[in-house]
């Protein structure tokens, strides 16, 4: 819908309400947004009777715009139902490679392979197909879903192994740093901290950008450390 002037929308209110209420009876099961839909309506009404029409205006145009998502979300429940078998394969086919690691570890075909490393990437990619499940059933259950974001649950458990992998490797060098070697005592921490890199990439960015702040402090010593001139204490 077009913008409209705020003397345009007080001519076109009613059409506009009445427009809202039919969308959302012609929707399906959302009781819960029916409500707030009307409630929205309700205040932009009264607003709207008080004289207040750019804010009578704002209100619809919010309620407008929930009526728009949820239209997005009911007519996205398909592909949202695909993504679901998608995620569900990813789990599938990692709770079976899992098994047969666990079952033959030493079998030529990953004799090799399954090592701490491997085993923090699958713990990431389980964290990422866990954030899927958990965003695609969050989303429609609020009638926001947004299909937008089909390649983003499409390569999430991916990117969540990847994550999961190189967090762990930041953690693990801590370790040898820390400790001085390269034992860790108790690898569930690390498998739940790469489960938490694959799940949620705030968390992953957090991490990185904490390594960077490390890194550059660490650049900037050694150069001060080197060259006395360059601080900015020394006149």
């Amino acid at each position: 819908m077009a913008e409209l002037k705020e003397s345009t929308f007080e001519k076109n209110a009613p059409e506009l309400f009445s427009k809202l209420e039919t969308t959302m009876k012609a929707l399906k099961d959302i009781e819960y947004w029916a409500v707030v839909v009307d409630n929205g309506i309700a205040e932009a009404k009264r607003l709207l009777q008080a004289g207040k029409t750019a804010e009578a205006e704002q209100k619809y145009t919010e309620t407008r715009i929930l009526v728009e998502q949820a239209e997005a979300s009911i007519r996205a429940e398909p592909l949202a139902w695909r993504l679901l078998w998608i995620e569900l394969a990813y789990l599938l086919i990692l709770l079976f490679l899992g098994y047969l690691t666990h079952k033959w570890p030493d079998y030529w075909l990953w004799a090799g392979f399954v090592t701490l490393n491997s085993a923090t990437a699958w713990y990431g990619a389980l964290g990422g197909v866990a954030i899927g499940f958990y965003g695609i059933y969050t989303h429609i259950q609020a009638r926001d879903f947004d299909p937008k974001y089909e390649l983003w649950y499409i390569c999430k458990p991916i990117m969540g192994a990847i994550f999961g992998w190189f967090v762990f490797l930041i953690y693990f060098v801590g370790f040898i740093a820390v400790q001085g070697n390269a034992k860790v005592e108790n690898r569930l921490v690390l498998y739940a901290i790469a489960f938490l890199a694959g799940f949620s990439e705030r968390f992953t960015i957090k991490i990185i950008n904490r390594l960077m702040e490390l890194l550059t402090t660490s650049e900037g010593e050694q150069k001060r450390a080197t060259n006395p001139s360059a601080s900015p204490l020394v006149k």
